[in-house]
């Protein structure tokens, strides 16, 4: 790759990669299309509920940040009588949007009843009656519940939408 490869090629785009935890007994049975009951102490379950899917993951929050930028001109010109001056200027103020995209670490847990992401920030928990649309990737998974969209990327985004298709 040289100077004019960066200049008029593609940008590289690099994917966070997240390391598993889950046992491979755990995901033998996913594949094989039966459900693991994983004991998990970090969560609460309510009565009746099972988790079947822990691993760690990372959720994708697009951020939107308004940036001002001004501009200021102006000038200085000697006056008629000794000592004084004529200021003049003018300013402009422009508005910028600029998005980025912040990585939240945490654990995604899939339970017979609830989808569950815990990290010190934008954590979630959501049942399963309120999932619009799930899209599996190689490295990541997107949950639509409503207008609300969360892109986790996660060790293998196939084997927890098996787990979310084997629950529906």
């Amino acid at each position: 790759m040289g100077f004019l490869d960066q200049l008029f090629g593609q940008p590289k785009v690099t994917y966070p990669t997240v390391p598993s935890i889950l046992p491979d007994i755990a995901k033998n049975e996913i594949l094989n299309g039966r459900l693991p009951h994983i004991n998990v102490n970090e969560l609460f379950t309510k009565r009746g509920e099972i988790c079947h899917y822990a691993d760690r993951a990372i959720l994708a929050v697009k951020k939107e940040k308004i940036v001002r930028t001004t501009k200021n001109y102006g000038m200085s010109t000697p006056g008629i009588l000794k000592g004084n001056r004529f200021h003049s200027g003018s300013s402009v103020s422009t508005l910028d949007r600029q998005s980025e995209i912040e990585y939240q670490k945490g654990m995604l847990y899939i339970t017979n009843k609830r989808i569950i992401f815990t990290a010190k920030d934008s954590g979630f928990d959501k049942p399963y009656m309120y999932l619009s649309s799930v899209k599996p990737y190689s490295n990541a998974i997107e949950l639509q519940y409503g207008s609300t969209v969360y892109s986790l990327y996660v060790p293998d985004g196939a084997l927890a939408y098996k787990v979310i298709q084997i629950l529906k």
